[in-house]
């Protein structure tokens, strides 16, 4: 994006030559040389700025960004690029807008290794570099861990039964915990650390005393217990006497609408409760102390700013400006124009994305329906000036054209590969149709796309079936809204993705695939309803369905350790041992932290007959996390195997105690019980096992043997018989509800229906032999 800025006059940059770094000195007095300076971003995800009390809102106690704008620098016109985190957060660390850097909305979008980020320039002087973030939708495999030595992220995807990037989250205290455990490692270094508390996202679900403190206000108790978090980092820099050493600057990647203009979250407009966000900087060299800035300014400025306050080369071809002149006063006014986009209504609605051009005190968006905003008299914008300021806002749209146009078109690289055509038949037979096609640039032509403003009660229907989706006693209603919503627009993506996802965590897994073929109709790469299509044929024993997803999946992501897992997953139970181990491994060099896949290579090496190396990947696994999932639930198939069977019991019952919904340590431990001789708690084991999974057909079928063993509650015996043949109609364990059911009918006395389940038994051992 180039020349997005007015030209500074020349007197005001002689001024600022005239300062230099002789003007600026430490706190304590000493000349504070930029090679002496360390940095610390902390960014608030969805924060508005106008929520918080250095920009007065008296509602709410910030002491900790009170204390930081009093000792630093506020500006109060700062804008974001998008209201989105991963394209605002990109933006921050390249200062380059989305259309530049190419990343237009949350997952499926990827930082391309070409862009250059302040992590990496800042590494390649010698700072040490560390980020420690609060959700999925920042992990590092979008690419924005990109010069970070450290990349604190690891998230464990296996415990969701479906992938939604706004639901995978950490609490704010979580991500300090580990960003002050580096800090105390690097505090005697020159460092770069970024902290992303994701707090304030929906749902608002504060802590205590701040729950308490702002009954009925969550959003401000979020807002306020994340202040006391970056206290924590703050008092930390202070207590390590390195406070003064470093710059620290506290950014909002976006805002929150809160109901204005109807919008209840964030994302779909760009108005200015999203685009306009806090931005403070603390610098400990003097000039830039308790001041307030009242130019607009953009987040795109920041990496050229701690550029030149670090004394360091500015990021390689970004767009911002360095702010240093505005934060000592050498100027006022900087005569930047602030570019703001959302995508967010094209690629999940159908309908036309957005575009914003602020420039001083008027700003323009550009929409089937424009609109044009004073926003010095009117900051809610509520009275659209497009038509009786004509030709200004014609000016503007002219303006908005040129910068356009002039953005380097870094869309998403499409890594469509040839697909034979029996293979792509393949595909399109089992759903996966929509692989093929690349989903249109918002910059495609726009003609017919409906206004976002038309459509906002239907956006915010969505989003109130997002926010009860979480509570299955509510799900008739969150799948009656979202039926609603496609019945009047059944282009609509994020509908159809969330009918998908509330009915794989009821268990309804071949409805949800049904709704995951509509997306992926509607928007081609869709990654994350092609990987949950996939999961679902997983949790229904359809690997092969599940395999031609995942696999696929992995030609349009080569990189992508999480699918490579759930295949090797799939191979490990079909024998196929060398390929399931080559697979792990990839995922390991993609992604040294995932332990669940060491923790796989361990089940590979117990499967190919060394328990010794099988021990050692494991608890290796255990080193690294702790709570690795399916670590306990291995060992103790270790200790079976020795017949140490104490020991295996025990592992089984740490695997519950960290994994309650663990249902094959249920039935393995009923098993072993079995063989014990300890058939109650077997029965009971049993019947955890299948109540955390109703879709377990093997315990299904070994309950009702159990339960016909035992002369027990025979009616339920037949009932779990039949449901356990109807769960997986062709598994090896099949046969065994059929015998069952013979077993039942014979003590009735029905010999023929006894003989007829008998034969469809010993037919079915036949077949599966085969």
């Amino acid at each position: 994006m180039k020349h997005i800025r007015i030209v500074t006059s020349a007197a005001a940059v002689a001024l600022v030559i005239g300062i230099g770094w002789a003007g600026w000195r430490l706190w304590k007095g000493a000349v504070a040389r930029p090679s002496d300076l360390n940095l610390l971003v902390v960014s608030l995800d969805t924060t508005r700025a106008d929520r918080l009390r250095p920009y007065g809102f008296p509602d709410i106690e910030t002491p900790t960004l009170d204390r930081l704008a009093s000792e630093g620098v506020l500006f109060e016109q700062a804008a974001t690029a998008a209201p989105l985190t991963l394209p605002a957060h990109t933006t921050i660390f390249t200062s380059r807008v989305p259309p530049e850097h190419g990343v237009r909305d949350n997952g499926g979008f990827f930082v391309d290794p070409s862009e250059t980020t302040l992590a990496e320039t800042l590494r390649d002087r010698g700072f040490r570099t560390g980020a420690f973030v609060g959700a999925y939708v920042l992990d590092s495999k979008w690419g924005l861990d990109q010069g970070f030595e450290t990349y604190f992220d690891e998230f464990d995807l296996r415990k969701y039964r479906a992938i939604s990037l706004g639901a995978i989250q950490r609490p704010a205290n979580e991500v300090v915990d580990k960003a002050l455990e580096w800090l105390n490692t690097v505090a005697g270094q020159r460092f770069f650390g970024w902290v992303h508390l994701y707090d304030p996202h929906t749902p608002y679900e504060p802590p205590e005393p701040f729950k308490s403190r702002y009954p009925g206000r969550p959003y401000l108790g979020e807002i306020a217990f994340t202040d006391s978090q970056v206290g924590r980092l703050v008092d930390f820099l202070r207590e390590r006497d390195i406070l003064d050493r470093t710059v620290v600057l506290v950014v909002g990647d976006h805002g929150e609408s809160l109901e204005d203009h109807g919008e209840g979250s964030h994302g779909f407009f760009i108005y200015e409760s999203v685009v306009r966000v806090p931005l403070i900087i603390r610098t400990p060299q003097q000039g830039a102390r308790g001041r307030r800035v009242a130019d607009v300014v953009r987040t795109l400025d920041i990496a050229p700013t701690v550029a030149e306050l670090l004394g360091v080369q500015k990021v390689p071809n970004g767009d911002g400006v360095s702010l240093v002149p505005l934060m000592t006063g050498a100027t006022a006014e900087l005569g930047l124009e602030a570019y703001a986009e959302s995508t967010y209504p094209l690629y999940h609605y159908g309908w036309s994305d957005l575009r914003a051009l602020r420039s001083g005190r008027f700003k323009l968006i550009a929409a089937p329906r424009p609109e044009l905003y004073d926003l010095e008299q009117d900051p809610g914008e509520r009275t659209n000036l497009f038509d009786e300021r004509k030709q200004l806002a014609d000016r503007m749209l002219a303006r908005l054209g040129e910068l356009e146009a002039r953005f380097t078109k870094t869309e998403r690289p499409s890594s469509e590969p040839e697909v034979d055509p029996e293979a792509r038949a393949r595909l399109a037979a089992l759903g996966y149709v929509g692989s093929f096609v690349a989903t249109a640039p918002p910059d495609a032509s726009r003609s017919g796309l409906a206004d976002p403003k038309d459509k906002i009660r239907v956006f915010n229907l969505i989003s109130k079936a997002r926010d009860i989706s979480k509570d299955e006693k509510r799900f008739d209603e969150v799948v009656g809204i979202l039926k609603q919503v496609v019945g009047e627009d059944p282009k609509v993506v994020d509908a159809w993705f969330m009918l998908g996802n509330v009915h794989t965590r009821v268990n309804r897994q071949e409805q949800a695939i049904e709704y995951f073929k509509r997306v992926l109709a509607l928007k081609p790469d869709d990654e994350m309803a092609m990987v949950n299509m996939a999961n679902a044929f997983r949790q229904i024993g359809k690997d092969e369905e599940a395999l031609v997803g995942y696999r696929r999946f992995l030609e349009l992501d080569p990189k992508n350790s999480q699918v490579r897992y759930e295949v090797a997953q799939i191979l490990i139970d079909r024998g196929e041992l060398d390929e399931a181990s080559k697979l792990l491994t990839e995922a390991l060099q993609l992604e040294p932290k995932m332990v669940a896949a060491r923790n796989a290579l361990g089940v590979v090496a117990l499967r190919k007959g060394n328990p010794v190396l099988a021990e050692q990947e494991i608890r290796a696994a255990i080193a690294q996390r702790s709570d690795v999932r399916l670590a306990h639930f291995n060992l103790a198939l270790i200790a079976e195997e020795r017949r140490d069977y104490r020991t295996a019991i025990d592992e089984y019952l740490k695997e519950i105690e960290l994994h309650p919904s663990s249902y094959k340590a249920m039935f393995n431990l009923g098993r072993l019980y079995g063989a014990l001789g300890q058939r109650d708690a077997q029965l009971k084991a049993y019947r955890e096992a299948i109540a955390a999974n109703p879709m377990f057909a093997e315990g299904h079928l070994y309950l009702a043997k159990l339960l016909l063993d035992m002369n027990r509650e025979l009616d339920e015996a037949a009932r779990l018989a039949e449901r356990g043949v109807e769960l997986q109609p062709r598994s090896p364990y099949a046969p065994l509800g059929h015998y069952v059911r013979a077993d039942l009918y014979s003590r009735q006395g029905k010999h023929a229906d006894a003989a007829r389940e008998a034969a469809l038994g010993r037919k079915l051992e036949r077949e599966i032999a085969r």
